[in-house]
């Protein structure tokens, strides 16, 4: 991810939880829990965890959490508000994952995606470090055209079309996809208007290689 994207998070780090309020809701987090089917044997990765909006939740379900993060700000706020347990915090860009091939179960992510300099890139290191058969859940903003954000919020990208969203998935070894709208949007203020961006939900498994077809 880029330095402007880091920095970013650095600077808002300590008001973070609040800000975040006022973006989107607890029902996001619960959408994306839902679809990932998390179990208490998991060890899930919780991809730009920031201060653990899905990291909190996820621990209480699985038995280890991976919680990486760009920003050490963010990963120290997270730690500040609930502790280690059961979560491993590490920095890291999502783009090249300090994690080994096939090693989690499970992969969760919120808003991560528009803030990477290549989001395919993103998708596939998510492919490399699921196990066969393993889950991932990540919600993110459908494609908009408010270039402010590119300069107030350090967005990379100005969401994506759901689409896009697949192809990337099943173009790196992801089955099972499904990109659906969110009924939640994300929220934000401009020139004191509030406006409204769509948000969407993708989730996937991860091919088992090991699978073969029966040939009849």
């Amino acid at each position: 991810m880029s330095r402007k994207v880091r920095d970013y998070f650095e600077l808002v780090s300590p008001q973070w939880d609040v800000m975040r309020k006022n973006f989107y809701g607890e029902d996001v987090r619960e959408a994306v829990l839902n679809a990932v089917h998390l179990g208490p044997s998991d060890t899930v990765l919780d991809i730009g965890a920031g201060t653990g909006f899905l990291t909190e939740a996820a621990a209480k379900i699985a038995s280890k959490v991976i919680a990486v993060d760009l920003s050490r700000g963010m990963s120290e706020e997270a730690i500040a508000k609930m502790g280690s347990g059961n979560v491993e915090f590490r920095i890291g860009n999502v783009e090249s994952m300090p994690l080994q091939d096939s090693s989690v179960d499970a992969v969760i992510g919120n808003m991560v995606l528009h803030h990477c300099p290549h989001p395919e890139i993103a998708i596939s290191e998510i492919s490399r470090v699921l196990k066969p058969s393993g889950r991932i859940a990540i919600s993110d903003l459908q494609e908009h055209s408010y270039e402010w954000l590119r300069k107030e919020h350090a967005d990379l990208w100005l969401g994506f079309r759901m689409e896009e969203v697949a192809a990337m998935m099943k173009k790196n070894r992801l089955d099972n996809v499904k990109v659906d709208a969110l009924p939640s949007c994300c929220s934000s203020m401009q020139e004191e208007q509030q406006i409204k961006i769509p948000m969407f939900l993708a989730s996937a498994l991860k091919r088992d290689s090991r699978e073969r077809k029966l040939v009849v």
